[in-house]
């Protein structure tokens, strides 16, 4: 009878350890897809190499401009040759982008609107891959100051169409020809963050950017060859004591940073920085969160699986814990008669 019973528990815990560990295991996928869904988190691992991406975020006021950037590619620059880090004949080594958001009055043959505008410099589209509808993206340089994205709101708005690249516009009462229209990303998290007024993206070269020299949020893809090097070179150009928040876009949702986010959870709404996260920065903070809310409950169900199976080790083969113990005994008594032996006085030889 009470062999029975043992076999009827052993069952039922080799099933409830199996729930634990299945369930723990879509936990896990649900939590890697979750963030290998934001693209715009994953621009080192398109980039190739050993690589790490960094975003800098200013407070408003703190006087980070676009007359700066030449002055951070210098720096930048030194640090790599500094650290032996060379590029390959015509190829780069790093990019980077730099923007802000303003608000600007648009108008084209449909009809006008005020449109959150994105100022930026440098790459911003290899970084931010806003899925394309008609067009391409704006690339940078001072050849296309003239040139303006749209969102598909935008686009509907101003157009009353989608496939309208080529076509001209006024934004600020200056003009520009549109060079493409993106899908605005879908979802609950998204309709929050990114919002429902239309937006655009122009470039600091253009009109409109000379009068927005002011950035707001500095991001990079730089080499890493060991952790920490890349944000150690743009924590000395940008400090925290400065008011810049610097993160490592690359490894926020590693195990060990979601860890440390987890003992961070009774402080996060507490803001000591009066800095202002452009939206898709806090869609991965939120996403940030989410991952370390199921890490914490895999890790939960992972110690009751690994209980479960110290229990039923120690119900199931109590004479092999016996023998072990035994054996650490007899291993302990040896270890102390061999000592003793060594550090017991020798006799003295006549």
């Amino acid at each position: 009878m009470k062999s029975s019973k043992l076999r009827i528990a052993l069952t039922v815990s080799a099933i409830l350890l199996a729930a634990l560990l299945i369930a723990a295991g879509v936990l896990e996928i649900v939590r890697r897809e979750t963030a290998s869904s934001l693209q715009d988190q994953l621009a080192a691992e398109r980039w190739g190499g050993e690589s790490a991406q960094l975003s800098c975020f200013f407070a408003a006021g703190e006087g980070y401009d676009a007359s700066r950037i030449l002055s951070v590619e210098q720096t930048v620059d030194a640090s790599l040759t500094e650290a032996s880090l060379a590029a390959e004949d015509g190829a780069r080594l790093w990019y980077h982008v730099y923007s802000t958001e303003t608000s600007l009055y648009g108008a084209a043959a449909q009809g006008g609107a005020s449109l959150q505008v994105t100022v930026f410099g440098g790459e911003y589209f290899y970084l931010h891959q806003m899925p394309l509808i008609s067009g391409s993206y704006l690339a940078p340089g001072g050849a296309n100051a003239g040139y303006i994205f749209l969102d598909e709101n935008a686009a509907w708005q101003l157009f009353g169409a989608l496939n309208i690249s080529g076509m001209s516009m006024t934004l600020g009462g200056e003009e520009y020809i549109v060079c493409g229209v993106g899908r605005i990303p879908k979802g609950t998290l998204y309709d929050e963050a990114y919002g429902g007024k239309p937006r655009a993206w122009v470039l600091y070269e253009s009109k409109a950017g000379k009068t927005v020299r002011e950035i707001t949020a500095y991001e990079a893809v730089l080499p890493n060859p060991i952790d920490g090097f890349a944000k150690g070179v743009l924590e000395k150009i940008f400090p925290a004591d400065e008011g810049a928040v610097t993160v490592e876009n690359s490894a926020r949702f590693d195990l060990l940073p979601l860890f440390a986010h987890l003992k961070e959870r009774s402080t996060l709404g507490v803001r000591t920085s009066s800095v202002t996260y452009p939206w898709w920065e806090n869609i991965a903070r939120v996403t940030e969160y989410r991952c370390a809310t199921l890490l914490c409950v895999e890790t939960v169900l992972l110690a009751c699986a690994l209980l479960l199976c110290l229990v039923w080790i120690g119900i199931a083969w109590n004479p092999t814990g016996r023998a072990l113990k035994s054996g650490a005994v007899r291993l302990r008594d040896a270890a102390e008669e061999k000592y003793n032996d060594l550090t017991r006085p020798k006799p003295k030889k006549d």
